[in-house]
């Protein structure tokens, strides 16, 4: 390992590597030459202006009342990961972090000592940006998600079905209805 801090930049859809860099700054310094070197002025002024916006937004929830958390349903729980929607392990910290997407961007609420905390946070957020209502349907669509399972055993096997050749991405499946899953390295229909 180089024990140095790595700049790289995004270029048509490649990523590029600028270097390694002794400290943090002379990284970031060179990752900003890139970007106006490749991207223009334009580019450099949009990714400081939305770094300043997410940076200043800070959910304070002093003014919420605790709510109950949110449970995944009991098939979308990894082993290893969070029982609780918006809820994450993140072992760098080796804390719970709770987060939340407001009006199309993830924003975060906080770190925890102990998952549940981090959910019923969640919860409050959910609570104070979207309403009663999201938080009841929330509930509910993890209820209905968890008890509805589809029960093939009387029906007779079928061909698959075949997408159009022009709608098969390259490492996606030949087949309407089926994903690949790499967390679990399996074929999900």
């Amino acid at each position: 390992q180089r024990n140095k801090w790595k700049a790289q930049i995004n270029i048509e859809g490649k990523q590029r590597h600028i270097g390694y860099y002794e400290n943090e700054e002379e990284a970031a310094i060179d990752y900003a030459r890139a970007v106006f070197k490749f991207k223009g002025q334009g580019a450099l002024d949009k990714a400081r202006e939305t770094k300043e916006e997410n940076s200043s937004f800070i959910i304070d929830l002093s003014d919420v009342p605790t709510q109950p958390p949110i449970s995944k349903s009991a098939s979308r729980v990894k082993e290893g990961a969070s029982r609780y929607t918006g809820v994450t392990f993140q072992k760098q910290r080796n804390k719970w972090k709770a987060q939340i997407n407001i009006e199309g961007k993830q924003r975060h609420i906080g770190y925890y000592e102990n998952e549940e905390e981090a959910a019923i946070d969640y919860a409050r957020a959910v609570f104070k940006f979207k309403g009663q209502g999201a938080l009841d349907k929330a509930r509910e669509t993890k209820e209905e998600n968890s008890s509805f399972i589809i029960d093939l055993s009387d029906v007779p096997t079928q061909p698959p079905i075949s997408k159009s050749a022009s709608r098969v991405k390259e490492g996606a499946s030949r087949y309407t209805g089926v994903t690949f899953q790499k967390q679990r390295n399996k074929w999900k229909a």
